[in-house]
């Protein structure tokens, strides 16, 4: 195991978490990036429910962005520190609850809320029994509740970056989909997204080997640049379809 990364085995599930400090340096850079939520938001648009888990939610950076249309957020994270900030984050928000549970052994404690939609935006990649993990999702969820999935696409893309995210995998869209239906879950809509981030992505973990959090690779006025760029990039994206991105999203009931 690198020193980069820690790994929590919680029963049949193994978490394989980043550097606690540098992960959440990396949390607090992508909370500046508000428009790659609201753009990871649109791709989710009509699926999403009324009472939500986040599971794996960080600071809460899409917890926050979902807050005024849903009744009620499940906000759940493992980090002692990304805990610490969302019980500040969201002090005032009668709203969010939020909880350090093991979402194999606290099932029934979950399924006391109701919940009715899953996040899990990036955490997939970090659970080396994905499928598992994907199980016990069904477990927790009400009867015809959604799951809504983001993951870091094109296992060909794996490299320095991910070991130091913490990453046991990238995935194609076949091997998501076909995890998904082997937990039971029927897929219902997946998209790629961020076809101009896998170039960049390439040559910073394949080429010249970055040992960074993608994040944390990009300058302070290069992250303002992209925030104000976002939204044109999202819309060709959309444009393009496109045929292959540095991320896949999943809508799965």
């Amino acid at each position: 195991m690198s020193s980069e990364n820690q790994e929590i085995s919680r029963s049949s599930i193994k978490y394989k978490l980043p550097h606690d400090e540098k992960h959440l340096e990396a949390l607090k850079r992508m909370r500046s990036l508000r428009p790659y939520y609201q753009w990871t938001k649109s791709l989710f648009e009509g699926y999403l429910g009324e009472r939500v888990m986040d599971a794996g939610c960080g600071i809460g950076n899409f917890c926050d962005l979902i807050s005024d249309n849903v009744d009620f957020i499940l906000a759940v994270d493992l980090s002692p520190s990304n805990l610490k900030i969302l019980k500040q984050r969201f002090a005032d928000n009668l709203k969010v609850k939020i909880s350090q549970l093991d979402l194999d052994n606290d099932i029934e404690v979950i399924k006391k809320d109701k919940i009715d939609t899953i996040v899990c935006l990036d955490v997939l990649e970090h659970i080396e029994n994905d499928i598992d993990m994907l199980k016990n999702f069904r477990k927790i969820i009400e009867p015809n509740g959604k799951l809504l999935v983001k993951v870091p696409a094109c296992p060909w893309l794996y490299g320095n970056i991910d070991k130091a995210s913490g990453h046991f995998r990238r995935y194609s869209r076949k091997m998501l989909l076909n995890n998904l239906r082997d937990a039971g879950w029927n897929p219902l809509f997946v998209s790629y997204m961020n076809i101009f981030g896998v170039l960049p992505y390439f040559i910073k973990s394949r080429i010249t080997k970055r040992n960074s959090n993608f994040s944390r690779t990009f300058s302070p006025w290069q992250l303002s640049l992209l925030q104000m760029i976002m939204p044109i990039l999202q819309k060709i994206d959309q444009l393009l379809g496109p045929p292959v991105g540095q991320s896949i999203v999943v809508v799965a009931e």
